[in-house]
C-alpha cells in the first residue's frame, strides 16, 4: 500500500490540508474531527458516485455521529448551471443544513465546481471538504479554491473564490476510471510540467503508459502530489488570479473555446486542454520565445497520448468568437499564457486574431494524421 502523504496549502486567510493515498475513505470522520467540522453534513455527489463511495462515506460518518444527508445530482458538464445550484441549496435547507454544518463534495469536476460554489454563498459560506475521485479533480478543481458554474456563453463564467478546509484522496477511487478520465487528469498535471517543471515534465512523458494504464500506485500518488505542490506554489502567490496565477490557464483559453463550440460532453476537459497546450505551445514558438526545439518536444508528448477524436466539426472562426468572451480578454486584445522555454510560463497580449484560426487549423492537421 502505498503511503498516504500530507501538503499543507497556504491561502490568504488560512491554510487547509491535502491529504493523498491508499484507504482514506472508511477514515473520513478522523479527518473531519482533526478540523473539528460540525453536523449537519451535506454530502453532494452524482448517483454513479454515489453507488460506488457513497455507502464507505456515510458509514464513517455515521460511526462517529455526524448526521448525515446526500444530496445527488445528476452528472455531467451539461448540469454545472445555475439551476442546479439552485436545486442543491434548496434541498440542503429543505434537510436542515446550518451555518455551523459542513459540505462534503464526493466526485469529479463538476461535482467540486458546483458543491464549491454552493458552499460559498449558501448561509455567506460554510465549512468545505472536497473528495475528488477523478484524476482530473484531483490535481485540478480540488485545488486552489475557485468554484463556479458555466453559462450560455462560455465556461466558468460564474463563481468566487472559496478555499476548502479540508482536500482527501483516496487514489483506489481512481480504480473506477476509464482511459479517457486518466487521460484528462494526466493533461493537467503535463500542465503543471509545462509551465513549471521541467523535470516533472519529462517524469510524466517517460511515466506516460504506465500513469494512463496501470492500478493506482506509487508513481501516481507521486505524480498527483507534485502536481498539488506546483498548483499550490502559484496559488500561494496570486489567489485571486490577479497575475501569476493566470498562468493556471495554460492551454484553457483555445481549450475552453474548444469545449463550447464542441457543445460539452462531445469532448472531455482534459481532451480539450490538450488541444489546447498544443495550440498555445505553437503560438509560443510562432509569435512568442519557445525555441523550435522545445516546441518539437512538448508536441510530441502531446500528440502521443492515445486520443480517439474526431474534430471535423471543430471551427476556427468560432473558435475565435469565443475567446473574445473569454475571461482572460482584457481590452479587446487576445491574452495568451504562452511559453518561455519548457518549464517557464508567461502571459503574452495582443495575439493576432488571425494566428488564432491559424492555431486552431495546426490542431486539427495534427490530430487528423493521429487518428
Amino acid at each position: 500500500m502505498t503511503e498516504n502523504a500530507r501538503l499543507r496549502i497556504n491561502h490568504q486567510t488560512g491554510s487547509y490540508e491535502l491529504c493523498v493515498g491508499e484507504g482514506l475513505l472508511p477514515n473520513i470522520h478522523a479527518y473531519l474531527k482533526e478540523i473539528d467540522a460540525s453536523g449537519p453534513i451535506g454530502l453532494i455527489t452524482n448517483n454513479k458516485i454515489n453507488e460506488l463511495f457513497g455507502s464507505q462515506v456515510r458509514d464513517s460518518l455515521q460511526a462517529a455521529g455526524f448526521v448525515t444527508r446526500t444530496i445527488l445530482i445528476p452528472d455531467g458538464e451539461a448540469y454545472k448551471i445555475l439551476a442546479t445550484v439552485e436545486q442543491v441549496m434548496s434541498a440542503l435547507i429543505a434537510q436542515g443544513m446550518q451555518r455551523s454544518g459542513t459540505i462534503i463534495t464526493l466526485g469529479g469536476g463538476v461535482t467540486t465546481d458546483l458543491g464549491g460554489f454552493v458552499a460559498s454563498i449558501l448561509y455567506r459560506g460554510i465549512k468545505l471538504i472536497h473528495i475528488p475521485t477523478t484524476l482530473l479533480a484531483m490535481v485540478d478543481a480540488s485545488v486552489g479554491g475557485k468554484t463556479g458554474v458555466n453559462h450560455s456563453s462560455g465556461k466558468n463564467l460564474i463563481g468566487s473564490f472559496y478555499q476548502p478546509d479540508l482536500v482527501l484522496m483516496d487514489v483506489n477511487t481512481l480504480e473506477s476510471l476509464d482511459i479517457r478520465d486518466r487521460i484528462s487528469g494526466f493533461a493537467e498535471m503535463l500542465k503543471m510540467g509545462a509551465i513549471k517543471d521541467k523535470e516533472y515534465l519529462d517524469f510524466l512523458a517517460l511515466e506516460m503508459d504506465n500513469l494512463l494504464h496501470d492500478k493506482p500506485g506509487e508513481n501516481l500518488t507521486k505524480a498527483i502530489l507534485r502536481s498539488c505542490e506546483l498548483k499550490a506554489e502559484v496559488v500561494e502567490a496570486d489567489e485571486k488570479e490577479t497575475d501569476l496565477r493566470r498562468i493556471l490557464n495554460f492551454g484553457h483559453t483555445l481549450g475552453h473555446a474548444i469545449e463550447t463550440t464542441l457543445g460539452y460532453g462531445e469532448i472531455r476537459h482534459g481532451e480539450a486542454v490538450i488541444l489546447g497546450m498544443y495550440g498555445a505551445g505553437w503560438l509560443s514558438n510562432q509569435v512568442g520565445k519557445l525555441l523550435l526545439e522545445d516546441w518539437e518536444k512538448l508536441a510530441k508528448i502531446l500528440v502521443q497520448i492515445p486520443m480517439k477524436l474526431s474534430l471535423e466539426k471543430l471551427d476556427a472562426a468560432a473558435i475565435e468568437e469565443v475567446t473574445r468572451l473569454d475571461k482572460k480578454v482584457s481590452n479587446s486584445q487576445l491574452n495568451f499564457v504562452l511559453l518561455k522555454e519548457l518549464g517557464e510560463a508567461h502571459m503574452q497580449g495582443g495575439v493576432p486574431v488571425l494566428m488564432i484560426k491559424l492555431a486552431v487549423d495546426a490542431i486539427k492537421n495534427v490530430w487528423k494524421g493521429n487518428q
